[in-house]
């Protein structure tokens, strides 16, 4: 997130706090119908419900994009409020029965919620409206370069409501793209910039023109008008682009993995809570587990196996065991009945799995000790499964992408199926995983995590 991105955002969020107090006694004047100076006597009464809500909303907002600073359609802006109203309630609500809170007005909530929703709404509809009024919101282009792929960034600026599509400065006897203005070539774009009122330059240059716009660039530059670089000349992947400076030297950097720092830190807090809270409220049936497992065969109570965790990084996961002692040792007479394609091994009736294991396999109980591996870091509540380091020396290149991000204790592939689903599609589910991440899918694989476990789907 750049500067004025995150200026943006903190803007964003500041105004819909003003909101969120000013909707507080909007509501509560119009829910007991009171003049405003009575009304300041008796609103201490319920101040909880701003205290909590503000930073509630303001969660949700973050979770949700609200306050990033990005350019989005206001459609996109109306629904993420909406979800941050609903979310906002579900939290009130909860914390109302939680704290005993009986006096809590519902209708107060509702109102108070609807006022917060529709001023927001409308800020950022009276915001939108005076800039595209004054002009504000749209930027007058210039495209600079030459190939195939300026026709199409060209065409794609054009069709954007905020962009006036000046012309093009092309490189030397290249031709303009159809229906573009020409404004000169590449020698003369210092006179262009100069003489046209520019807002922003792009230059979509093929890679082996690149030295040739360097004074162009320069010229950009020193006039003080924005630039931007396209990336055509490199081959086109699904990574994200970040930049830094290392040493005053400037640096693309382009990973595939989630980065969002804020987004990060909080899947990280969300590990943390839920781990702490699943091994404290578990402690009894981890007992009762324990006593079971030692009552029906020998040998320790927990199984605890080397796995490949993040970028490869190795650590010891631990599970409930749930086979005899010797399995790993009997793997390899087994080989030739793996029901599984790919480098996992997996067989419905595997004879090593001890009677209490096959319940704690169809309840998924034998993972529970691996919210200890989430709380110290090494997992994630939600992430692909951790494999086994012979697994992935078998793993094909595009495999190894599901191992740049934290494995976690459930994911796509576990409420889609599990081993239902053959290696080549679970490979993809972890990777649509990646590459479409929020914490908003993680809350919602999560939900839907507590059915598959209830009715065993897809579990041996």
């Amino acid at each position: 997130m750049n500067r004025h991105a995150r200026s943006l955002g903190i803007a964003a969020a500041v105004s819909d706090a003003v909101l969120l107090v000013a909707a507080y006694f909007g509501a509560y004047e119009l829910r007991y119908r009171m003049g405003w100076l009575p009304g300041l006597l008796a609103w201490d009464r319920y101040l909880l419900l701003p205290l909590l809500a503000i930073p509630t909303w303001l969660l949700f907002g973050v979770l949700l994009g609200l306050y990033w600073g990005e350019r989005r359609a206001f459609s996109r802006d109306a629904v993420a409020l909406a979800w941050t109203a609903v979310g906002t309630a579900i939290v009130l609500a909860a914390a109302a029965f939680l704290l005993k809170q009986q006096h809590q007005s519902r209708p107060l909530v509702v109102l108070y919620l609807a006022f917060a929703f529709f001023q927001a709404l409308a800020l950022r509809g009276i915001v939108r409206l005076l800039l595209r009024r004054r002009g504000l919101t749209r930027r007058r282009s210039v495209v600079v370069g030459g190939g195939e792929q300026m026709e199409e960034v060209c065409r794609a600026l054009a069709a954007q409501p905020e962009v006036d599509l000046v012309g093009a400065i092309t490189l030397p006897d290249a031709p303009p793209p159809p229906g573009v203005r020409h404004l000169g070539h590449l020698g003369d774009a210092e006179r262009i910039l100069r003489s046209e009122v520019v807002d922003e330059v792009v230059f979509v240059i093929p890679g082996t023109h690149l030295a040739e716009v360097e004074h162009a660039f320069i010229a950009a530059e020193d006039l003080g008008l924005a630039t931007k670089l396209s990336l055509g000349f490199l081959p086109a992947r699904k990574s994200r682009i970040d930049y830094e400076e290392v040493g005053g030297t400037p640096f693309l950097g382009f990973t595939t993995a989630p980065t969002h720092p804020i987004s990060l830190a909080l899947k990280r807090a969300f590990d943390i809570v839920v781990s702490a809270v699943a091994l404290v409220l578990c402690a009894p049936l981890f007992l009762v587990i324990a006593i079971a497992i030692k009552l029906d065969s020998p040998g320790p109570v927990f199984f605890g196996q080397v796995r490949s965790g993040l970028n490869g990084r190795r650590f010891t996961l631990w599970k409930f065991r749930s086979m005899v002692v010797d399995a790993e040792k009997r793997l390899a007479a087994l080989r030739d009945k793996n029901e599984m394609s790919g480098p996992v091994f997996k067989m419905k009736d595997d004879p090593r799995v001890t009677r209490v294991g096959r319940f704690l396999r169809r309840t998924s109980l034998d993972e529970l000790p691996q919210f200890w591996n989430v709380l110290v870091g090494q997992m994630s509540v939600v992430g692909p499964r951790p494999p086994l380091p012979s697994e992935v020396d078998r793993y094909e290149r595009w495999h190894r992408r599901r191992l740049s991000v934290k494995p976690g204790i459930t994911c796509i592939w576990q409420v889609s199926g599990r081993n239902e689903i053959d290696f080549e599609d679970w490979m993809k589910l972890d990777l649509a995983y990646i590459d479409q991440w929020s914490l908003w899918l993680d809350i919602k694989i999560v939900l839907r995590t507590i059915p598959a476990v209830i009715f065993g789907r897809g579990a041996r």
